[in-house]
C-alpha cells in the first residue's frame, strides 16, 4: 500500500505541475477593486459610463482583458458605438484621456462585452475606461466581471458584480 500511495502520489503531483504549466500568466493577487460610474441616471440621457480598475501593486501580472456579462435583464446596456476612452489615476482626476488605448467587442447576443487594453495596465495602476453613449429604459442593471491577465493561456480571475440604477423620467407637474 505505501508503494501504490507513492505513486499515486507522483502521478498527481506531475498532472498538478502541468496544469500550471501550461497556464502563461496569472494574477497572484487579482484585481478586486473594480466600479462602475454613470453620472446621469435617468433613461435617455447622454451617459458617460466609467469602469474604474485598481490593479494591485503584488498582482503578479498585467491586465490586458475585461469582460463584463450582463446579468438576466430585460434591456442590454448600451455601450456606444465609438472606441472607449483610458486615462490611469483617479477616477475623480478625470485627466489624461487618450483615445485608441482600449477597443472592445459585443458579444452577437449584445450580453457580453469584451475590452482590451492597449497597452496592458501594469500593477500599481487604477485605469478608467469611458464609454459614452445613452442611458437604456429604466431598472438595475449588472455586470459579472472576469479579469485576464497579459499572455496565452493566461488563467482568467472573476470579479465583483457591478450595478448601476436608471431611473424613469418622471417630470414634477
Amino acid at each position: 500500500m505505501g508503494k501504490f500511495a507513492l505513486q499515486l502520489f507522483i502521478v498527481s503531483t506531475l498532472v498538478w505541475i502541468g496544469t500550471v504549466a501550461k497556464a502563461q500568466s496569472f494574477f497572484q493577487k487579482p484585481p478586486v477593486s473594480l466600479s462602475i460610474h454613470n453620472p446621469s441616471s435617468i433613461q435617455g440621457e447622454r451617459n458617460r459610463t466609467t469602469i474604474s480598475i485598481v490593479v494591485p501593486s503584488d498582482a503578479g501580472a498585467e491586465l490586458e482583458t475585461v469582460v463584463l456579462s450582463q446579468l438576466s435583464n430585460l434591456d442590454l446596456w448600451d455601450w456606444g458605438r465609438r472606441a472607449p476612452q483610458v486615462y490611469l489615476g483617479s477616477y475623480a482626476l478625470r485627466g489624461g484621456v487618450n483615445d485608441g488605448n482600449a477597443t472592445s467587442s459585443l458579444s452577437k447576443a449584445g450580453d457580453e462585452l469584451t475590452i482590451m487594453l492597449i497597452p496592458a495596465v501594469p500593477p500599481g495602476e487604477q485605469v478608467n475606461i469611458v464609454f459614452k453613449s445613452f442611458n437604456p429604459n429604466e431598472g438595475i442593471y449588472q455586470w459579472g466581471t472576469r479579469l485576464i491577465p497579459v499572455g496565452s493561456d493566461s488563467l482568467a480571475s472573476e470579479g465583483p458584480t457591478l450595478r448601476l440604477h436608471v431611473y424613469r423620467s418622471d417630470f414634477i407637474r
